[in-house]
């Protein structure tokens, strides 16, 4: 590696109490100096003692320092709390439930500075543990199943795993509106001022989840309010990630991974034949949207349980619904931009 800049390691995080000890170990193991490790800890105001944990952790840490913020904020304000507290000169933003190869940081930033990136990202693997101290084993795991290969330029990343650049820090920051897809929304912005996105796929990477935790669902526990905030945006940023200049091929790609939006929109033409078959009298007809709604509640309780379920259910209507409009139109507007091209 070139050298050893100041690296700020920005968290934000909500109820993670149940895994942010592992977290900080999986900083403390890295091999990166720690004499030029920051630790910016944004708390969004957690029930569960995060904060506190946090605290005593990095209390016996040998790190260059380290700050803790305590302030309720959603993802997209906690992660502009660390853009304007980063020190340094690159800020790696690390999700709170995310654990990383202890040559992580190394490896980002040599790769940043190798290929004058100004955001260098990893690949990550999703695992579900019932325990964490399963974490360390799936962390081998996947570390063995690695393999060399170049960095690639990408038009989004997701930030849980992604280092920056002071330029890029200083130039683009998150727009508060989105409680999700903020981060493609922010590369995407990014890239239309020339900022270069890179993925390494070279650093070992986990997202862990367990369902055993009812704070691991940010899509279910967020208000309808906020899951309607800004809505027409994240649906843009969606579909803008994608490049569907090959055409059809990207549109099946597309719909095939976001399968969702298909099922929302089909909740229209169901209501639709449900009224029409009170006015009929068709029992039928009428079932059409209780028996459609009821298959998705029964996936969604046995996949949350019951209380989730129900509000997964609600906000697949309220959210949903218009979410899904809002794909499909930039969806259209995005094929036809590419048909005059």
């Amino acid at each position: 590696m070139q050298r050893t800049p100041l690296v700020t390691i920005g968290i934000v995080a909500l109820n993670r109490a149940w895994i942010i000890d592992k977290v900080l170990l999986s900083i403390q193991t890295q091999v990166y100096s720690h004499d030029s490790l920051f630790i910016l800890f944004v708390d969004g105001e957690s029930k569960d003692g995060t904060a506190d944990l946090a605290k005593q952790k990095l209390s016996q840490s040998d790190f260059k320092g380290y700050e803790v913020i305590v302030q309720k904020c959603t993802i997209p304000e906690g992660r502009n709390i660390c853009l304007e507290r980063m020190q340094g000169e690159l800020l790696l933003f690390w999700d709170s439930d995310v654990i990383m190869e202890p040559n992580a940081v190394s490896e980002l930033v040599e790769a940043l500075q190798t290929e004058k990136a100004d955001l260098m990202t990893s690949a990550v693997r999703h695992v579900t543990v019932s325990s964490t101290d399963e974490v360390a084993g799936k962390l081998k795991e996947a570390i063995n199943l690695e393999k060399r290969a170049p960095c690639v330029e990408i038009r989004t990343a997701t930030m849980g795993h992604s280092l920056l650049s002071k330029r890029l820090a200083s130039d683009v920051s998150f727009d508060t509106d989105l409680t999700t897809q903020e981060d493609i929304d922010f590369c995407l912005r990014a890239r239309e001022k020339g900022f270069k996105i890179l993925l390494n796929p070279n650093v070992t990477v986990l997202d862990v989840n367990t369902f055993k935790v009812p704070y691991s669902d940010i899509y279910v526990d967020m208000s309808i309010k906020d899951g309607l905030r800004g809505v027409r945006k994240k649906s843009r940023a969606q579909v803008y990630a994608y490049d569907f200049s090959s055409g059809k091929r990207t549109v099946v790609h597309f719909l095939s991974s976001y399968k969702r939006y298909l099922f929302y929109m089909l909740y229209i033409p169901t209501i639709a034949i449900t009224v029409y078959g009170v006015f009929a009298r068709s029992i039928f007809l009428i079932m059409v949207f209780p028996v459609y709604a009821l298959l998705y509640i029964i996936l969604q309780i046995r996949r949350r349980g019951l209380a989730r379920g129900l509000k997964a259910f609600v906000l697949s209507i309220l959210v949903g619904i218009p979410d899904a409009f809002w794909v499909m139109y930039y969806l259209i507007r995005s094929l036809s931009k590419n048909q005059k091209k």
